[in-house]
């Protein structure tokens, strides 16, 4: 140590410093006495060690200082395989929470499974009654949810009834479920679940179930015990709950009207109206007279219906806008308000059960429409909804022009004509279109001038306007009127669909498509077979035949019973290749109106076309049936029975057409090639006499109805097309020409010697027949008496 000491390069300085920075802990007995007694000396340490030389051994307190020991072993590695890798003591964590889970009581258990059953019952209602329901999920949570709380209950019972249930906890899960069966329309399963609450005396109030139970028995429609159940139900509530009193008496009115017991339904009402009145009991009231057909107690009826009190205020009301500009903010507002909405819809729900009460009431409580409906104004008048008589008043016009009573509903309107500016124009605007309808088109055109006049902006003013100009076919004009309308309403259905039939009639096909397209996007879901019927009709005007047939799929959705709608989809059909569905909408549309000529002779042709004619003819004969004095279908069924080779039954049927229709030059013609191919020379030299007969006296008629001198042509010659329109068809005509010689090239000599037969041309009303296949050519044949031996015998021979 000395020999440390002397070379120590600081030696020396310790003795001129200050003795008061010199300071020694070591040499601090207090201190050290002090650490020794205190809670920090008592603490044990890891041993000491200090490096002295090559020796490292242990220092005892008045020994250097040496650093902390480390570990000698590695961490979290063991030689031994039985011990496995576990650096944060899992294994541990786990022994910890098996010994915290053997050690939970019954009760803790007990209440974990009831926190499953509430989250399963949450689960259930969350999944049946959210924006978009799914009853199938909502369903089984409920049915888990039983199945457990029954498992609870068990548990509970095995345990010696030690633990108290919750029941109210089992009210719950059986009601959800009870529920959400009834939800997904199983009625009996949901029954026999109230059933069993009912019959539970643990349940409070459970009695109250059998207005659920009622409702289901009403959808199914056993009334009877509905209104036992409501019965039931109405006895168990008390008397301070009047409002559910009231609902459950409301129903047992509707179940009455159902069984067709209006006088109970009656007894009914008139409790609910004498507690505390409302507008659907008013009306249902009021109709259970009406079917009783009791005038004076209708009377009263009504007049209890006018005096139920709705607070609301009018819209008019709510500020006065012109003292403050600034309560023009806080009135939009209000209107946008859902307190304000909800009044708006009581209202409106006011205002239709009093004018359709009024409707119904005025033809049977006097002998006289007139003074009914006057009766129920003046009530009106009278009345908390005085403000609806002018309404009633208005409408009373409407129902003269539903009686066909133009003239009594153009004197109500006129009424008006002086009254306030609000009432005036909507009488003006209903004149001009009564004389629209009358197709009075100056009057309509003033009156509706007039009520421009009144206000400039009112679109209806200017659609008015815009349809006499339209019949006046002044297009330019009525387009105009038509845009000036949608200036100010660019929602007005009205002008939308007049503009688009202006362009449409203009030839400006895909203008029109663009204004037709607007009402479709401003109607949203709601569709009109109208504008379905343009947007169709205009694809197919442009050539679009697959957006055109998609359309009038979409219209027949609409309206399913429209044969002229079908008839055109099988023509698109037609159109697109489609032979088969061509036929089906044909066929459908046939069997919806059996007695379109133009259906009748696409599917005949069809049916001839495909060579099974006997079906044609089944077709025809119905046709006959809608017009008996035209011989035009009699005479394609004698076609069809000469196409099938039936000649005889041909021939009779052309005679008898011929008896009755003798100046009908078709069924002379025919009369003559039947003849002639039967080889009666008699019969067809008779008919072609009066088949010339015929064609001079329609040329002497010609010649003086025209003045004309007659014409160079030969007096036997017939146009072959002068009766090709009704013959013609889709499957073709051609003109039939009788050879004039015989079989053996020799004239007959039955015939006469003037007939010339390639003037007389026979148009098969069927078309040409189908020609049979050739077996075999013939070259040069010839069929000389005198030239036999020129005859080469192999030519006579099949190819």
């Amino acid at each position: 140590m000395n020999s440390v000491l002397e070379d120590d390069i600081y030696g020396g300085f310790s003795g001129v410093t200050n003795k008061l920075f010199n300071y020694d802990i070591k040499e601090d007995k207090a201190f050290q006495n002090a650490v020794k007694t205190s809670s920090y000396g008592k603490k044990t340490s890891t041993p000491k060690f200090y490096w002295n030389g090559d020796k490292l051994g242990s220092a005892d307190a008045s020994a250097t200082m040496a650093r902390p020991s480390t570990a000698i072993r590695a961490v979290g590695y063991s030689s031994q395989s039985s011990k496995l890798f576990d650096p944060l003591n899992q294994a541990a964590k786990k022994i910890v929470v098996m010994e915290s889970k053997k050690e939970e009581t019954p009760e803790q258990r007990y209440k974990n499974m009831e926190t499953k059953i509430y989250a399963l019952l949450e689960e259930s209602i969350i999944a049946s009654t959210g924006p978009k329901p799914d009853m199938s999920a909502g369903l089984a949570k409920a049915k888990e949810a039983s199945a457990m709380d029954r498992t609870l209950l068990r548990m509970r019972d095995q345990d010696g009834g030690t633990y108290t249930h919750n029941f109210d906890l089992t009210f719950f899960v059986l009601f959800n479920l009870a529920n959400v069966y009834a939800k997904n329309e199983m009625y009996i399963e949901a029954l026999n679940t109230y059933t069993l609450m009912t019959k539970n005396k643990m349940f409070p109030n459970v009695n109250r179930l059998k207005i659920n139970m009622g409702n289901i028995y009403f959808q199914l429609g056993l009334y009877t015990k509905a209104i036992k159940m409501y019965r039931m139900a109405l006895d168990q509530v008390p008397s301070n709950q009047k409002e559910l009193r009231l609902k459950i008496t409301h129903n047992i009115g509707i179940l009455f009207i159902k069984m067709g017991q209006y006088s109970d339904a009656a007894t009914s009402f008139e409790f609910i109206m004498s507690e505390k009145g409302d507008l659907k009991t008013g009306l249902h009231l009021i109709l259970c007279y009406y079917a009783l057909g009791d005038v004076e107690k209708i009377k009263h009826a009504f007049q209890l219906l006018l005096d139920i009190q709705i607070d609301y205020l009018e819209d008019d009301k709510i500020f006065q806008t012109n003292s403050n500009p600034s309560y023009e903010y806080i009135n939009e507002m209000i209107k946008s308000d859902e307190l304000h909405v909800y009044e708006q819809k009581i209202r409106h729900l006011a205002e239709k059960n009093i004018l359709i009460s009024a409707n119904l009431i005025s033809t049977i409580i006097d002998d006289y429409f007139n003074d009914g409906y006057s009766w129920c104004v003046e009530t009106i008048k009278n009345s908390y909804f005085s403000s609806l008589a002018v309404d009633l008043e208005l409408k009373k016009a409407v129902i003269y022009l539903k009686q066909d009573d133009i003239q009594q509903a153009i004197e109500t309107l006129k009424y008006f004509e002086k009254k306030e500016s609000n009432i005036a124009i909507n009488a003006a605007i209903n004149l001009s279109f009564i004389h629209i309808l009358k197709k009075d088109i100056s009057t309509a055109e003033t009156y509706a001038e007039t009520a421009k006049k009144i206000d400039s902006y009112c679109p209806a003013a200017f659609i008015n306007s815009g349809v006499c100009n339209m019949l006046k076919n002044d297009l330019e004009t009525a387009k105009l009127m038509f845009l000036n309308a949608l200036d100010i309403d660019s929602t007005s259905f009205e002008a939308l669909y007049n503009i688009g039939l202006i362009f449409k009639k203009l030839g400006d096909h895909n203008n029109s498509l663009l204004y037709f397209r607007k009402i479709i996007s401003n109607l949203g879901h709601e569709q009109h077979p109208e504008v379905l019927y343009q947007i169709a009709s205009l694809y197919d005007l442009l050539g679009d035949v697959g957006t055109a047939l998609e359309y009038h799929l979409q219209l027949l959705s609409l309206v399913q019973q429209d044969n002229k709608i079908i008839q055109k989809i099988g023509e698109l059909y037609e159109t697109d290749g489609e032979r088969q569905q061509a036929y089906h909408y044909h066929h459908e549309s046939y069997r919806i109106f059996p007695i379109e000529s133009s259906v009748i002779n696409w599917l005949c042709s069809h049916y001839i076309e495909l060579q099974v004619v006997e079906k044609a003819i089944g077709f025809y004969e119905k046709a006959v049936l809608k017009n008996p004095q035209d011989p035009y279908y009699l005479l394609r069924i004698a076609g069809c029975y000469r196409r099938i080779g039936n000649q005889q039954k041909s021939l009779n049927l052309f005679k008898m057409i011929h008896e009755i229709y003798p100046e009908n030059v078709d069924c002379l013609r025919a009369l003559i090639h039947l003849t002639q191919t039967q080889g009666n020379n008699e019969l067809c030299e008779r008919y072609m006499s009066e088949l010339q007969k015929l064609e001079k006296q329609k040329e002497v008629r010609q010649r003086i109805n025209t003045s004309r001198p007659p014409t160079t042509a030969s007096s036997s010659r017939i146009s072959s097309g002068e009766h090709g329109a009704r013959s013609g068809g889709r499957d073709g005509s051609d003109s039939y020409q009788p050879p004039g010689t015989a079989a053996g090239g020799n004239k007959s000599s039955d015939v006469s010697p003037d007939y010339n037969a390639s003037a007389y041309g026979y148009a098969d009303p069927l078309g040409p027949p189908q020609e049979r296949p050739r077996t075999g050519i013939r070259k040069n044949l010839t069929l000389d008496d005198d030239s036999d031996e020129d005859i080469n015998p192999y030519d006579l021979l099949p190819v």
